[in-house]
């Protein structure tokens, strides 16, 4: 029974990778601390983790040499799944600049309209000037209403006959 409390290997050692990750079938973790990894192709030992392992194996230079023993086939599937995983990146990129745009744009107006509420997206100019028609229409209901209330009707006259 002593298999029982010591059996379970370690969560990151070469024999059991840190992730679910494709390319662990073609690398082993050499040192964790220092992040190393070795090509199980070509046996070499790369520095940078696992994206490294992805380059050298997709054969994408610059930063790692390319894998010189590594399929085609794998090769292909590797510079697929970085492309992939580019564009993926540039997506969320452009996701999170579109919610930054939307969160430091100038907030909305809402206006009730015969049709039902409606927004609209206003600079400082438009907004002032809204402000300003808005004042006027008030106003001009105001007045408006203050006529009818008080019996005199646009157009009407005063509603006092004249003696003459």
């Amino acid at each position: 029974m002593a298999a029982e409390g010591g059996a379970a290997p370690a969560p990151h050692s070469s024999s059991n990778p840190p992730s679910t990750d494709p390319a662990w079938a073609h690398g082993i973790v050499v040192d964790m601390t220092r992040r190393k990894v070795q090509c199980k192709n070509c046996d070499r030992v790369l520095s940078g983790d696992i994206f490294r392992l992805k380059q050298h194996l997709a054969g994408i230079k610059g930063e790692v040499a390319p894998c010189l023993r590594v399929s085609a086939e794998v090769r292909m599937q590797f510079c697929q799944y970085m492309k992939e995983k580019e564009t993926s990146k540039a997506n969320t990129s452009r996701r999170r600049q579109q919610i930054r745009e939307d969160l430091s744009a100038p907030p909305r107006r809402f206006v009730d309209l015969p049709r039902g509420r409606q927004f609209f997206d206003l600079d400082q100019d438009e907004e002032e000037q809204f402000r300003r028609a808005s004042e006027a229409s008030r106003r001009s209901n105001a007045e408006e209403d203050y006529l009818r209330r008080t019996g005199h009707h646009v157009g009407q006259g005063s509603g006092h006959g004249g003696s003459g």
